[in-house]
């Protein structure tokens, strides 16, 4: 039997998404150890975060598609859609 290999990533949560990493992450990223071959989707299954919760994710600082293959030492962050901003009325002056 063939043991199964890991690799250690490091994953910053922002915004909203913070609340899925399960302690405080202000400016530390948290360190996972995952099994070789792990995607990114399958990394955001591994912290609970829903599909429609994630709208960008950064490998390395190049954005890369859910099913981008995970290596050892990457630095990933995720990003939640994001909302606000200026309304009608913001935008001309009048609040």
């Amino acid at each position: 039997m063939q043991e199964e290999q890991n690799i250690t990533v490091f994953v910053k949560l922002y915004a909203i998404l913070a609340k899925y990493a399960g302690v405080p992450i202000m400016h530390q990223p948290l360190r996972l150890e995952i099994p070789a071959g792990t995607r990114l989707l399958q990394l955001f299954e591994r912290l609970g975060i829903p599909d429609d919760e994630v709208k960008t994710a950064f490998v390395n600082s190049t954005m890369q598609p859910p099913e981008y293959v995970l290596r050892e030492g990457d630095h990933v962050g995720i990003f939640p859609p994001v909302g606000g901003g200026a309304t009608e009325h913001s935008v001309c002056g009048i609040i």
